[in-house]
């Protein structure tokens, strides 16, 4: 009976700790090294006033909240000698005591949520679909005239994460585009590799299940313009391209992904007569896709 009432404090010692430890990470330290801001407020029942001990490894400080917003906290040292011994970005144990645990917080588990909370470099092939508009124009040794550009165009994407929240992707993109002009049409075929660098604006997580993000790219490729009797064909550029889109999660393999992006294209075609035809022009583009993780 002793060993049963033994092994039931113990199993509730152990609930009521594991409720009472939490992993945060430090968002922001003063320069003077007395206050330091965590993301946990008044909706994890914190209050200004209490006080609280921060853990990591073997170093162990004492602090109470001085400022508290519903998702923020601003603390300050008890020892006004003591200087805050974590930087930005340290994981560290928050316990809502003032007292010293340093055998209360393993580091082993420490480490394991580190693993858990600090993203690995992500890697997803991108499958993106979309339709152009043409915005505007020029024709070498052509008058300027009034045209109609629109199309579709498929891409797909290898995409690595770089640096923090700065990604890298590779891609093909193969793209049929429509230009009507009064008394003609034509249709413009091309193929290219594209190159994206891509920012995520990981901050705004806080209010939105997904991730905001803008590109700049560009590529280069191969492109041809036919028509009842012609036929020139040629290498086209992508100049610089921006683009600004958001990632919306499934679950941890899927993604749903759209984005608007404004494009300047130059293409350089041979024609039938020898004669380089320079056509520069700008479009908008509006793609959708899914992205997949792995």
């Amino acid at each position: 009976m002793s060993s049963l009432r033994l092994l039931i404090f113990f199993s509730l010692f152990l609930s009521v700790s594991a409720h009472a430890f939490e992993l945060i990470m430090i968002q922001a330290v003063s320069d003077t090294k007395k206050t330091f801001i965590t993301r946990n407020g008044k909706r994890q029942g914190i209050m200004r006033g209490v006080t609280a001990t921060f853990t990591a490894e073997d170093i162990s400080v004492i602090a109470k909240a001085i400022n508290v917003t519903g998702n923020f906290t601003q603390w300050e040292l008890n020892n006004k000698e003591a200087i805050f011994p974590f930087e930005k970005g340290k994981i560290v144990t928050y316990y809502p005591a003032t007292e010293y645990i340093w055998a209360l917080a393993p580091e082993s588990e420490r480490r394991k949520y580190i693993k858990t909370e600090i993203p690995q470099a992500r890697r997803s092939w991108v499958f993106k679909g979309a339709l152009t508009k043409g915005l505007s124009e020029s024709v070498s040794d052509v008058a300027a005239t009034t045209s109609q550009r629109g199309g579709f165009l498929g891409e797909i994407y290898y995409e690595k994460d770089f640096y923090g929240p700065i990604a890298l992707d590779f891609g093909l993109r193969y793209e049929k585009e429509v230009i009507n002009y009064s008394g003609a049409s034509f249709i413009t075929t091309r193929t290219l590799a594209i190159t994206d660098v891509i920012y995520y604006f990981d901050f705004l997580r806080e209010y939105i299940n997904g991730r905001f993000y803008t590109a700049a790219g560009i590529g280069y490729g191969l492109s041809n313009t036919t028509t009842v009797s012609l036929s020139q064909s040629g290498p086209v550029g992508l100049l610089p391209a921006v683009k600004l889109g958001i990632n919306l999660p499934f679950n941890d393999t899927w993604e749903f992904l759209t984005d608007g992006a404004f494009e300047s294209l130059q293409t350089k075609e041979k024609q039938q007569d020898g004669r380089i035809q320079t056509t520069t022009q700008t479009n908008f583009k509006f793609g959708f896709g899914l992205r997949r993780l792995f």
